[in-house]
């Protein structure tokens, strides 16, 4: 059944990397551009994470996140036929190195995955010092990325980077997601009421619903300025990058494998690194902004985009998602207590 998993997420990159060429295309296209956005804003924000949650319930973060890599090697043969860019020398070394190391982590996996996801299971695993651990360096390297981004200048590689690292590792929190689509899975099995009575089922589900959301702006802000052969792959570098770590840090889905295998894996997390790096030192200013270009004033003007007004989104993601969550678990208490109430009246 895993096979399964594995083609409807690719099914969701698949639709995920046309809606950000359509962004990309909007900035270069005047005419089409609301319509080129509005479908790449549906694609990124309804096809692709109900193809992801589909997904998820079918197989586990571990294996998933290094066929995503194909993604990488889709975009590079796509973006110069549909938006006209180039491959260059640095940018086909970092697309081969991400591509070759996500896909080299497949053969460190379990070979088998038997673990079967449970309310209580779910619960033992996320109270756990690790998942604060992780909790916490996540937290950290978006604050530093958020940082850098309001100090570098327009048109800059850096800033690029940055961009799409916030928006990578935010979509690459599938970890919600995987957990999420197992308890949705639950519905069907006719365990609904005993699954979702607890409130880790909404809490993992706001998670994955703002890790899907967020991650929107910041990929939006960067394929309006820098082109997609940069900005995709290092989004799919840092999704996967965090996918990967997140399977085994806080999914616990190595544990009990020999040493080998998890030196391996992080080997090729690693390599993945490598790759995002070599691709973003070698993009060159020039060849990474619109073809409308920016003036050499606006070059060198620090970014709008302040850290204040990055936070300020997660904030107002956050606080939306985590209220409607809140106000339909509240809702779905107090009908079961109206219900109850009727019943004894009776």
């Amino acid at each position: 059944m895993w096979l399964v998993g594995v083609g409807l997420v690719l099914a969701g990159l698949a639709a995920g990397t046309c809606g950000m060429h359509l962004i990309r295309k909007s900035e270069l296209k005047s005419q089409s551009g609301e319509l080129c956005i509005a479908a790449g804003m549906f694609l990124n924000l309804a096809i692709g994470p109900a193809l992801d949650v589909s997904g998820y319930a079918f197989a586990p973060a571990s294996i998933i996140s290094p066929f995503t890599g194909f993604n990488i090697i889709a975009n590079s043969l796509v973006a110069p036929i549909t938006l006209g860019e180039q491959v260059t020398r640095c940018r086909c070394i970092g697309i081969g190195i991400v591509f070759v190391t996500a896909t080299l982590s497949v053969f460190f996996n379990k070979e088998t995955q038997t673990q079967r996801w449970t309310l209580e299971r779910a619960q033992e695993v996320l109270l756990q010092w690790r998942v604060t651990a992780y909790g916490i360096v996540f937290v950290l390297w978006l604050a530093i990325n958020v940082r850098v981004l309001a100090c570098c200048p327009h048109g800059s590689a850096i800033r690029g980077f940055c961009l799409g690292a916030i928006s990578g590792s935010l979509a690459g929190n599938m970890w919600c997601t995987r957990l999420a689509a197992v308890f949705l899975k639950d519905c069907f099995n006719g365990s609904c009421g005993k699954t979702w009575g607890n409130w880790l089922p909404w809490l993992i589900s706001a998670g994955a619903a703002f890790f899907a959301i967020a991650n929107v702006p910041y990929m939006q802000r960067a394929l309006r300025k820098y082109e997609a052969l940069f900005i995709v792959t290092v989004f799919q570098g840092s999704s996967i990058l965090t996918n990967s770590l997140s399977a085994v840090i806080v999914l616990r889905e190595l544990d009990g494998e020999p040493w080998w295998k998890l030196l391996g894996y992080f080997f090729c997390i690693g390599g993945m690194i490598v790759g995002m790096l070599v691709l973003t030192f070698g993009e060159e200013d020039d060849a990474v902004k619109t073809s409308r270009g920016d003036s050499h004033h606006a070059g060198l003007v620090k970014s709008s985009d302040s850290k204040s007004s990055a936070i300020m989104e997660f904030v107002h993601v956050g606080a939306k998602i985590l209220g409607t969550v809140y106000y339909a678990g509240a809702g779905r208490r107090l009908h079961s207590r109206n219900t109850g109430t009727g019943v004894k009246a009776t």
